[in-house]
């Protein structure tokens, strides 16, 4: 059974690595002129990044912290490195609730100054942004619950990276030439990547990604548009920004 098994084992290893640094490499893209340039403008003649509040600082920090940490736990549990991979995995506990609370900050920064983005108004931009918040935390959360259940942890993991952090890498690459629709390529080819994998290696879907998906897409911009567009809505946002 084991020796069965070892093909999947080196498979999964290099595809859930791959996807993990392509995810990586995606926000690195994205977020480079507005972020992670600024300690090479002293050094190399660039175009001067925006000047970030210290609040979104700290909050890109943590964030660059969690997915270099997201792809090291990768590769730990594909080098067989269980041990490790387990003692570090509690540093999860810091980063998600972390994550969650700048994240919901950074948002309500933003929608103070007003920014819009694509959108037509702060008010539509707060919730289509502030839903990958409950997203990430939603399916990390699951997954850590479920870390006795290998399979079903890195796919959940897996999710709560593409699902809930990529979207703002994504939406600032240069998929963004190709408007909404290039964004949303990119991004579905990043959620279904896992799925199409494992009907390729195992000729089945696992019910982690079946239940996962539907939670992505029952949050998807169609459901944060319909909230968004409530007067209900645009109240409690204004009363937030006052």
């Amino acid at each position: 059974m084991q020796a069965a098994q070892q093909p999947h084992f080196q498979s999964d290893h290099r595809f859930f690595l791959t996807i993990a640094i392509l995810g990586a490499a995606t926000v690195f893209v994205g977020f480079f002129p507005v972020y992670f340039q600024k300690p090479l403008e002293p050094l190399v003649h660039l175009a001067p990044s925006p000047k970030l509040a210290t609040l979104l600082l700290i909050h890109g920090a943590v964030m660059t912290a969690y997915i270099f940490f997201y792809v090291l736990q990768t590769a730990l549990a594909g080098a067989g490195r269980k041990t490790l991979h387990m003692t570090l995995g509690w540093a999860s506990l810091a980063f998600i609730p972390a994550i969650a609370i700048l994240g919901t900050l950074a948002v309500i920064h933003g929608a103070k100054l007003g920014h819009k983005q694509v959108w037509p108004d702060l008010e539509t931009n707060a919730i289509i942004n502030i839903f990958d918040v409950p997203v990430f935390t939603i399916l990390a959360a699951a997954a850590i619950l479920l870390r006795a259940k290998p399979e079903a942890h890195k796919r959940l993991m897996l999710l709560s990276f593409v699902a809930g952090l990529l979207p703002a890498g994504i939406a600032r690459s240069p998929a963004i030439r190709f408007g909404s629709a290039g964004v949303g390529i990119v991004l579905f080819a990043f959620l279904l990547a896992g799925p199409v994998y494992d009907l390729i290696t195992r000729r089945r879907i696992h019910p982690a990604y079946l239940w996962g998906l539907l939670f992505v897409v029952g949050t998807m911009p169609p459901t944060r548009l319909a909230i968004g567009h409530t007067l209900a809505w645009h109240r409690f946002v204004d009363w937030v920004i006052r």
